[in-house]
C-alpha cells in the first residue's frame, strides 16, 4: 500500500495547527507552578548559571539552551514575564508536536478532515492544554516521541537497512527526554511494521523480533548517554532509575486510573475504545496503539502517581493516528456533526481543568507583590518549599534561601545541630534585621511529616530571638521578622 503523499497543503495545515495551540496555550498560560519539578526548571532557564546539570531528563536544559539563543526574549509568553523561556518550552515543543502528530496521521493513511479534527481533539484536551501551559517536561517528550514516529515512518522501508539505521538514530532521542522511553520499545515494533506496508510486503515476525533486537539496542544507548551526561560515566548502571521508582512510588488506588487518564483525556478515551473495537481499522495500527499505551498506563497505575495525564503525554500521538482512522470510515456527514460536537464537549474539559487548577491561588506573581509589600524592593527571603522559584528572578536585590536544599539529607538531625552547621543561614540571619519567611510549606500536604515538625521547631527558635508580624493568606503566608 502506497503511502499519501504530504502535499504543501498538509504542510500548511500542519504549521496552522501549531500555530493555533502555540496562541492558545501561550494565551492561558498557568500563573503558578504544577509539581516538584516546575520550580527548579523555572530556575534553571531563568538562572542558567544555578542548573543542575545532572537532572535526570537530560535534554530539558540542552534545549532551553537552543531555545534561548533561538527565540526573542518573552515572544510566545510575554505576560510571564521572567519566566519565558520556560514557559516556551512547554508551549512551542507542543503546538510543534501537534504538527508531527497530523503529519503522522495523515502518513497512516487517515483523511486531511479527520486527521484535523484528531489532532485538534487532542490539542484541547485536558492533559495537552494543561502541559502546553505549565512549565514541565512533558510538552517537549511529546514533541521528541511524535517527531521519531514521523521519522519512522517516512523512513524508505523498501529500503530496511537504511530504514532501520535511520529509526534507530531517532529513537536513541526518547529516553533523553524522559526515563519512560523504554514502555515505547514493544509497540514501536509495530509500528515499523504499518510503515513498511505502505512501502511493501509485511515483514515477518522473525524480523521484527530482529528490528527490536535493534531497537533495544538504541534504547540502551541513550540510558548511556543519559548517564554520561549526569556523570555517571558511560554505563547501563540502572542504579539512579530504580532509586527514583522505590522512593516515590505509591500504594495503588483505582484512582489513580481517573487521575491519569479518564479526566486528562476525556473524551477521546471512548473514541479510543470504538476504535480499537472496529475491525475495518487497520489491525496493525490498533496493535501499536494497544502495546504502547496500555503497558504505559499500567506503569503509571502501578507507580501509583497519576501526574495529571503527563506520563501519557509522550505516545499521544497514537491516540490521534486511532481516532483519525476512525474518523477516515464513517460517513462525512456523521464524522462532521460527531467531530464538531466532540472538541466543543473536550475544550469545555479542557479549559475548565486548567482554569481550575489556576484559580487555586499560589499566583507567582501574588508571592512578589507580597513580599514586596513586606520589605521593599531589597532584603531577604526565607522558604522551604518547591512552590516557586527564587523570588530574585522578579526582584534582584532581595536574596532568598530556600532551606529545602539544606534539610535534603539532615532531617534527622536536631534544628539547632543543623543550622549551626549552616555558615548561610547563620550569615544572612546576622546580616538583616529583618526579613521574611515564607510559610506556604505549611500548604503541602504531600511533604513528609518530619519536615513539618523541623520546620516547627525552626518557628519556634525564630520566636525567641525575632520579632514576628504574622501576615496570613491562603496561599503565600508570610512572617515578617524583626530582631528584637
Amino acid at each position: 500500500m502506497t503511502p499519501p503523499r504530504f502535499l504543501p497543503t498538509d504542510a500548511l495545515v500542519a504549521l496552522l495547527l501549531a500555530l493555533a495551540a502555540a496562541t492558545l496555550y501561550s494565551a492561558t498560560g498557568l500563573g503558578r507552578i504544577y509539581g516538584n519539578d516546575g520550580a527548579m526548571l523555572a530556575k534553571w532557564t531563568a538562572q542558567p548559571e544555578l542548573a543542575y546539570g545532572a537532572y535526570h531528563n537530560t535534554l530539558y536544559l540542552p534545549a532551553a539552551g537552543l531555545l534561548r539563543h533561538l527565540l526573542p526574549g518573552q515572544l510566545l509568553a510575554d505576560s510571564i514575564g521572567p519566566l519565558w523561556l520556560a514557559r516556551s518550552l512547554s508551549i512551542l515543543p507542543a503546538a510543534l508536536g501537534l504538527a508531527f502528530t497530523f503529519a503522522c496521521c495523515r502518513r497512516l493513511g487517515a483523511t486531511r478532515a479527520a486527521s484535523i479534527f484528531a489532532t485538534t481533539l487532542l490539542a484541547v484536551s485536558p492533559a495537552m492544554w494543561f502541559f502546553g501551559a505549565a512549565i514541565e517536561v512533558h510538552a517537549l517528550h511529546f514533541l521528541i516521541v511524535a517527531f521519531c514516529a514521523w521519522v519512522t515512518l517516512v523512513a524508505p522501508w523498501q529500503r530496511p537497512g537504511l530504514a532501520l539505521a535511520i529509526t534507530a538514530a531517532a529513537f536513541v532521542l526518547p529516553y533523553l527526554s524522559h526515563q519512560s522511553a523504554p514502555t515505547l520499545g514493544p509497540g514501536w515494533i509495530l509500528l515499523v511494521q504499518c510503515a513498511r506496508r505502505r512501502r511493501g510486503p509485511p515483514f515477518a515476525w522473525r524480523t521484527l523480533l530482529g528490528i527490536g533486537a535493534v531497537l533495544l539496542l538504541a534504547l540502551g544507548f541513550g540510558h548511556m548517554l543519559v548517564q554520561w551526561q549526569r556523570g555517571r560515566g558511560f554505563s547501563l548502571d540502572l542504579g539512579d532509575t530504580l532509586h527514583t521508582v522505590g522512593v516515590w512510588r505509591r500504594t495503588f488506588h483505582p484512582a489513580v486510573l481517573n487521575d491519569a487518564l479518564l479526566a486528562p483525556f476525556a473524551v477521546l478515551v471512548p473514541l479510543l475504545v470504538m476504535a480499537a473495537l472496529r475491525r475495518d481499522i487497520d489491525g496493525w495500527l490498533r496493535g501499536t496503539a494497544g502495546l504502547t499505551l496500555l503497558p504505559l498506563l499500567a506503569c503509571v497505575a502501578w507507580w501509583g502517581i497519576p501526574e495529571h495525564g503527563g506520563y501519557l503525554l509522550g505516545p499521544a500521538f497514537l491516540m490521534a493516528a486511532l481516532l483519525a482512522a476512525l474518523w477516515t470510515t464513517l460517513p462525512r456527514r456523521a464524522a462532521t456533526i460527531g467531530a464538531a460536537a466532540a472538541i466543543a464537549a473536550q475544550a469545555l474539559a479542557g479549559w475548565h481543568d486548567v482554569r481550575e487548577f489556576d484559580g487555586e491561588g499560589f499566583q507567582l506573581t501574588d508571592r512578589v507583590t507580597r513580599v514586596q509589600q513586606a520589605i521593599g524592593e531589597r532584603g531577604f527571603v526565607l522558604s522551604c518549599n518547591d512552590n516557586a522559584p527564587p523570588i530574585t528572578i522578579w526582584l534582584p536585590a532581595v536574596q532568598e534561601l530556600n532551606l529545602g536544599d539544606l534539610l535534603a539529607g539532615g532531617l534527622d538531625q536536631p534544628v539547632a545541630t543543623l543550622l549551626a552547621g549552616s555558615r548561610t543561614v547563620l550569615q544572612l540571619l546576622a546580616a538583616n534585621t529583618t526579613f521574611v519567611l515564607d510559610r506556604s510549606y505549611t500548604h503541602r500536604t504531600d511533604a513528609p511529616q518530619r519536615l513539618h515538625e523541623f520546620m516547627a521547631g525552626f518557628e519556634a527558635l525564630l520566636r525567641e530571638q525575632w520579632q514576628v508580624e504574622v501576615r496570613d493568606d491562603p496561599s503565600w503566608p508570610l512572617w515578617v521578622l524583626t530582631r528584637r
